[in-house]
Formats: C-alpha cells, sequence, structure tokens
C-alpha cells in the first residue's frame, strides 16, 4: 500500500527522504524548494502512526539563504530523535548539523556536528548511524567536482554523538570508471561491518571490516547501479536487502525502483519485488512518461524536472514489515510497506 507523505505545491520539488521507525510512529523528512540545490530548500519533517496518514510537517532550518540537502533521521543513544542534515551552497561545501527532539515535532536549534569541519560534510550522508560493538557507526561521503572524484568515509562516535573519528574506505580510482563511491550504507554480516555503496562504476561496490578501523578496499558486487541512491537493510536470516533502481548507466534511468535480495553478504543479488514502475498517485496529475534520467549534474546537484523518476530510498523494518520511503517524480515523497515473507 501507497500512502502519502508529501505532495510538491506548485512550482517546487521533493526528494530525499529519511524513514524512522519508532516508538509506534513512522518519521519521515525530506527536502523541499524550488529545485535541488536551490537557496529556498529546506528540510521537513513529518510523522505518522504506524500505517496512517502522515501530519502536516514541521519545518527545520539550518541557515537562512542556503540550500539545505539530505536530511537523516536515527534513534539516538540517549532516547531522543536525531536529524542530521546537510547545508551548503555546493555540494563541496557541505557542512553537517544536526538537531534533536523528543517527539518528532518540535526540534532544537541546528548546531554543526563537527564544529569548523570544512571537508564536505561529516557523519550520516543516507543512513541512519549503526549501534554497533558499543559505539555509533555513520556511513558518509564527500563528492569534489573538479578533479571530480568521490570517496567515501565511515565516522565513528564512541560518546553518543558528541564527537566524532573519519575512517577512510579504500577505493582503487582505476577499478572505478568516473567519479568513485558514495552514500555508504553499513550492515552487519557475521560479526562484521559491511559497507555498500552507490557508485558511478556501473555496480554497487562492497567493503567489509572486522571492527570498523580496518576496511578492506571497496569492489564491485554483482548489483548493477545507475549512479543514484540505494536503501540496504539486513534480515534475521542474515540475507541482506536493498532497495534501488535497476540498470548500470551512469546517471541512467530512475524510472523502475525494486527490491533485490543477497543471501551472501551482498555479493550477489536477486530481484525479488518492483516497488513501483510509474502507476498513477491519486489526486496528483503528473505525466509519468519519462525515464527519469537527470538533463545534468554537477557540484550544484541534480538537474531535472522528475518525470519517470522514482528514486533515492530510505528503508526501515518494523516486525515482520518493510517499511520504504522514496521520491516520486519530485513532486511527492510516499511511503509503502511489504511482509517480509513475501521475499521467500
Amino acid at each position: 500500500m501507497r500512502r502519502l507523505v508529501a505532495i510538491a505545491p506548485p512550482g517546487r520539488q521533493v526528494h530525499g527522504s529519511s524513514l524512522l521507525v519508532t516508538g509506534g510512529r513512522e518519521h519521515v523528512a525530506w527536502f523541499s524548494g524550488s529545485h535541488e540545490g536551490a537557496p529556498d530548500t529546506r528540510i521537513h519533517v513529518s510523522l505518522a502512526a504506524r500505517g496512517e496518514s502522515f501530519g502536516d510537517p514541521t519545518v527545520v532550518t539550518g541557515m537562512d539563504g542556503v540550500a539545505h540537502w539530505n536530511p537523516v533521521l536515527a534513534a539516538g543513544p540517549d532516547g531522543r530523535i536525531w536529524l542530521f542534515l546537510r547545508v551548503g551552497e555546493r555540494i563541496d561545501t557541505w557542512r553537517t548539523m544536526v538537531t534533536t527532539s523528543t517527539d518528532g515535532r518540535s526540534w532544537e536549534t541546528p548546531r554543526d556536528l563537527v564544529p569548523g569541519d570544512l571537508s564536505g560534510g561529516r557523519g550520516p550522508v543516507r543512513q541512519a548511524p549503526l549501534q554497533w560493538r558499543g559505539a555509533w557507526w555513520a556511513g558518509g561521503s564527500t563528492e569534489c567536482w573538479d578533479p571530480l572524484r568521490w570517496d567515501c568515509f565511515v565516522d565513528r562516535s564512541r560518546d553518543g554523538g558528541r564527537t566524532w573519528e573519519r575512517i577512510d574506505l579504500p577505493l582503487d580510482h582505476a577499478a572505478c570508471a568516473g567519479a568513485g563511491c558514495i552514500q555508504p550504507w553499513l550492515v552487519e554480516v557475521e560479526d562484521r561491518l559491511v559497507a555498500l555503496t552507490r557508485s558511478s562504476g556501473g555496480a554497487v561496490f562492497r567493503a567489509e571490516s572486522p571492527d570498523g578501523v580496518r576496511w578492506g578496499a571497496l569492489q564491485p558486487t554483482g548489483l548493477a547501479n545507475n549512479n543514484s541512491g540505494i536503501a540496504v537493510t539486513a534480515l534475521d536470516d542474515g540475507s541482506l536487502v536493498c532497495v534501488h533502481n535497476p540498470g548500470g548507466h551512469d546517471w541512467g534511468p530512475r524510472d523502475r525502483l525494486v527490491l533485490s535480495v543477497s543471501g551472501d553478504g551482498g555479493w550477489t543479488w536477486r530481484e525479488a519485488a518492483v516497488l513501483e514502475d510509474g502507476m498513477p498517485l491519486p489526486g496528483i496529475a503528473v505525466d509519468v512518461r519519462g525515464d527519469g534520467v537527470p538533463t545534468a549534474a554537477g557540484v550544484q546537484g541534480v538537474v531535472t524536472d522528475g518525470r519517470g523518476e522514482f528514486s533515492y530510498p530510505s528503508i526501515a523494518r518494523d516486525g515482520s514489515r518493510l517499511i520504504i520511503s522514496y521520491t516520486w517524480q519530485r513532486q511527492a515523497i510516499v511511503v509503502t510497506d511489504m511482509d517480509i515473507g513475501a521475499l521467500t
């Protein structure tokens, strides 16, 4: 069942959702503005009782007059809801800010996650930090556009999110065509930490570590990637689930959103379900014809009219169900769910 979280007002776009299920509620954050990278973009947060309709959003502003990007919701080690957000006119000048809430409605004034950091963003870029071995582990990345180079890292906090230690993920750029890898998702596989990333090289890339500090090099898996965001989670039986756009062309079509399953820790995958392929949404008169291919992409974001685009998923487990949020043609944020048992 698909549920609308938000509909973009005329002349605006919505994108980059993050989903958190906690305390019997579903929380979704996204950015909205004239277009990706516009100075009027802001973070919006809405919540719903499990399976119910979403309420009016709260708007969160980190800095006035500056673009806001890629919110990440997380259940913090202090029992509060954390919201990480990136701000900056250009992707390579991002600053990561953070705010917290007790109820998902009222938020503290955002502050810098790592004061003084000018590296292009710290902390999580797409996935909530993972609680593992007494620390908080966040998948991060940096995007340099001139010269073109993308790299991933893991940020570790051993004091409940107050301070962070950056650990780079090795990548042989000669083995990955184009810019590189970004936006890692972290999962535990057989007591090891595994990172799965978006890439410009035609595939999801993978690295693993025995302790989160010593990492092997990122290597391509058998799962094609079109240089668009993915979302990954682990199931109780040890298998992994990835929501993604199929296809391996750099900046390729985003017109189908599917769910794939891996039984070997993320090396090989099988497509298990189609989540979105252009079915109309009630109440939204938007032309669904198109392939979702961006018109252009650069240091100020992706340029697109959104037609045919179903992308940038976020995923959470809720008992026996998977809850997934995603962008619908940049005109809506949608949540859908499915029974984990249907994947077998």
